[in-house]
């Protein structure tokens, strides 16, 4: 008779804890994430602002 042994037990009970955690991970809030996305989308509402030229002196003379 074939039975299985330990480490077997091992690598499926490690796969299942891989496995929760991955869950887990996914579903996680990540506030840093949200942030960059929120800026992302704040930024596309405003024009691509025009790199400063810089500006004469005008002297009365």
């Amino acid at each position: 008779m074939n039975t299985p042994g330990n480490d077997i037990r091992l690598t499926d009970e490690l796969e299942r804890q891989l496995m929760m955690q991955a869950i887990e991970e996914q579903f996680r809030f990540k506030p840093m994430v949200a942030l960059k996305g929120l800026v992302a989308k704040v930024a596309t509402l405003f024009p691509a602002s025009k790199k400063a030229s810089p500006q004469t002196a005008h002297t009365a003379s």
